[in-house]
């Protein structure tokens, strides 16, 4: 019998020996279409995002498409989409995903098959409180090759080595010269400053630079 737990500082609750169609039946019933939900090999963690977690992640999704805009980056943003793969036996869920390297030939693709097509370049994790599944083990089983996670003071970039797994880097590969420091403390400000404010900074901050490589 699956049993479960919950984490205090979101709602969240893990239920174990959860078989694969009964993922996917509790994923496509309406009453949990904004429950996020991450699956991996009979384990499924079920969490409903705070007002704060979806704070940081829309401030994420600005600051990045500001950066695209302003060095005229062409990106395809697909949110919280649900990225499963049932040979893997494992299924997630970012706060935000990005294709960029792939933009064009991802843009007008409905049908997303993960066994052939390729994985969102970009993945934002915002991990405001504890997961009790480790979820860049899934994103390295299905070879995303950046995670960029907040924790609420600092924003980790993380890029998949030769060997697939996560390093830490201080610099992006999916936008090269990402001023992460500056994103960093912009995030700081979220909650105290409006979101127009703090985009408006960052954009004067780049100055026209975005998308450009940092000499």
């Amino acid at each position: 019998m699956a049993t479960a737990n919950q984490c205090s500082a979101e709602p969240r609750f893990v239920l174990y020996g959860v078989p694969w169609q009964v993922y996917l039946a509790l994923r496509t019933l309406p009453e949990n279409e904004h429950v996020r939900m991450t699956y991996d090999r009979g384990a499924l963690e079920m969490m409903r995002p705070s007002k704060r977690h979806e704070q940081f992640a829309v401030m994420v999704e600005l600051l990045i498409h500001a950066w695209a805009e302003e060095g005229s980056i062409d990106i395809l943003g697909c949110r919280t989409m649900t990225c499963r793969r049932e040979d893997l036996d494992r299924g997630f869920e970012p706060d935000n995903c990005y294709y960029v390297a792939h933009e064009a030939e991802m843009r007008s693709k409905d049908d997303l098959d993960l066994r052939h097509d390729p994985p969102p370049d970009l993945a934002i994790e915002i991990d405001i409180s504890t997961s009790s599944l480790e979820k860049l083990e899934l994103y390295e089983a299905f070879g995303v090759p950046e995670v960029w996670r907040y924790d609420g003071d600092s924003l980790h970039v993380c890029r998949l080595d030769a060997r697939r797994h996560y390093a830490v880097h201080s610099s992006s590969l999916v936008f090269p010269g990402f001023p992460i420091a500056d994103a960093e403390r912009l995030l700081r400000e979220t909650g105290v400053a409006s979101q127009t404010a703090l985009v408006k900074s960052f954009r004067q901050s780049i100055g026209g630079q975005g998308g450009r490589t940092s000499e």
